[in-house]
């Protein structure tokens, strides 16, 4: 069909294309986002619509009627779903890092790049290895793939809502172990700071509070980083 396609048609298809896949180049930390100007992400973004945009060639000869700015919004629609399952394990794993650096006291993170926002140290730390295993096991192959399948079947924004329950379901397992260890701690601390009254133990307790809950995290390390890698490569499903 590409072959028959007036060049206009095929110009309008990768620009669909574009739009469709913008989500993803917008969203993804796997795809750069702080470590590439905004040119660059464009960039990016045009190389995966001209791996998808024979599949969109068909909407172009069925909807010729239709303003070819209509048509770039719905496909953005269609690639925000494929952008969120493929995002959210990869922000979840930030988020987890940031949980376990916050309830050891320390101090936020100063927008270390690639990563957006202000992410603690640890939290870095995850979202590079979560980003490594995506990209590691074919998932820019997956996402070209589900924006080359995706279509209005399923509703999308039905979609998105259930890949972000998804996402607090898996941030809360890999921060759950981190949680239920900091209370513990404070629960052992605050008696021991009670049975050593009235002598002033805090300043002690502080950093080995912080040592314990680094202890913890060393101990479900390898279960946490299974948990990561298996959603995501799981991801975009």
């Amino acid at each position: 069909m590409a072959a028959h396609l007036p060049p206009l048609d095929e110009l309008a298809a990768i620009g669909l294309a574009w739009a469709r896949a913008f989500p993803v180049v917008s969203l993804v930390p796997a795809f750069g986002l702080r470590a590439l100007p905004a040119a660059g992400r464009g960039v990016l973004g045009l190389a995966l619509a001209a791996s998808i945009y024979p599949a969109l060639q068909p909407i172009v000869v069925a909807q010729r009627t239709t303003p070819w700015l209509v048509l770039a919004l719905e496909q953005i629609v269609l690639g925000l779903p494929v952008a969120l399952a493929a995002a959210i394990p990869l922000w979840a794993a930030t988020m987890a890092g940031g949980v376990a650096d916050v309830l050891r006291g320390s101090a936020e993170g100063s927008g270390l790049a690639p990563v957006e926002g202000r992410p603690s140290s640890f939290g870095v730390l995850l979202s590079l290895f979560a980003s490594t295993v995506f990209l590691s096991t074919g998932g820019a192959a997956r996402t070209a793939s589900a924006l080359a399948t995706t279509s209005l079947g399923a509703h999308p924004l039905v979609a998105a809502a259930h890949d972000i329950v998804s996402g607090v379901g898996l941030a809360v397992a890999l921060a759950g172990p981190l949680l239920a260890a900091a209370i513990v701690l404070e629960l052992a601390f605050a008696l021991v700071a009670r049975a050593a009254s009235p002598a002033q133990v805090h300043a002690l307790l502080a950093p080995l509070r912080a040592l314990g809950l680094m202890a913890v995290v060393a101990l479900v390390m390898e279960r946490l980083a299974s948990l990561l890698a298996t959603a995501v490569r799981a991801s975009p499903s």
